[in-house]
């Protein structure tokens, strides 16, 4: 169980894989011009609360997401901790920069729509597939933006928050002081006909 933190690089590790992947597919489709669509080499994403770079350049940022509930399902592993539901108010900020307001918000708009479209497409928080113990909310997304400002008098960046509750899995048996049960044995069973006229296994 890393809490916050695994959540947190989970999210991170989707949109750095998975928007720069969108950005020109979105710009084809929606015939976007160059200064409206950042390109995919110009987006820095930041896993932890990193103040001193996002007011630096165009930055998604993904903080420590605030812990809401968490539900013991009844469930056990191997060991014989017990699972956990756990859901965590996440926030993913981001920041556009551009040479006027009107392109940083642009820029940002879409960066953002990037955004969303990549927890919509991969709400496991993989691009992999199959049952992670991630589980993206998506009734709980909510974006809200901000009011362009200036940077060093000259260029304007533009900045929106993001929050989804993403639910993990969660096991404590990371620096669980508890020993563990072992391991299950599981039975295969023989392939070996038997019968009237076939001799047991063994025989």
């Amino acid at each position: 169980m890393r809490g916050p933190n695994g959540v947190r690089d989970q999210l991170c590790d989707l949109l750095s894989k998975e928007v720069p992947r969108k950005i020109p597919l979105l710009r084809q489709a929606w015939s976007l011009p160059e200064k409206d669509l950042i390109g995919p080499e110009d987006v820095v994403f930041v896993s932890g609360d990193m103040p001193e770079t996002t007011i630096k350049e165009t930055t998604v940022n993904v903080v420590n997401p605030r812990l809401l509930t968490t539900v013991r399902t009844g469930d056990v592993n191997a060991q014989g901790e017990p699972e956990y539901h756990t859901t965590y108010s996440c926030r993913v900020y981001v920041w556009a920069i551009s040479e006027d307001w009107p392109s940083a918000e642009n820029a940002r708009d879409n960066l953002v729509a990037a955004c969303r479209l990549s927890f919509l497409q991969y709400p496991t928080l993989t691009q992999a597939g199959g049952d992670t113990g991630f589980r993206i909310e998506e009734g709980t997304y909510t974006e809200d933006s901000g009011v362009p400002s200036r940077v060093n008098g000259s260029r304007c960046w533009a900045a929106a928050i993001l929050s989804v509750d993403v639910t993990a899995e969660e096991f404590i048996d990371d620096g669980s002081t508890r020993p563990g049960i072992g391991i299950a044995d599981t039975v295969t069973p023989a392939t070996t006909a038997v019968g009237p006229q076939q001799p047991l296994p063994g025989e």
